[in-house]
């Protein structure tokens, strides 16, 4: 099953499984948001920069500041 997505969505990256994560376009601070692989959960802390905060437990995800594209 094909699932429409917005086409201004921002895709990011899984920090746990590194699968994909879709910011649609109508998505809100403090917004929570799902990896469609592993299901991890997201809150949105800004949409300007783009800032996410891991809600789950993971260890990869308490290595990092919870800002995307602050590491390599």
């Amino acid at each position: 099953m094909d699932i429409d997505r917005d086409e201004d969505a921002i895709v990011e990256e899984c920090r746990v499984c590194g699968g994909s994560i879709y910011i649609d376009s109508d998505c809100e601070e403090e917004d929570i948001v799902y990896c469609n692989d592993c299901e991890a959960e997201y809150q949105i802390l800004s949409l300007d920069p783009l800032r996410l905060s891991p809600l789950n437990d993971s260890a990869d995800a308490d290595e990092h500041s919870g800002d995307f594209g602050e590491y390599d």
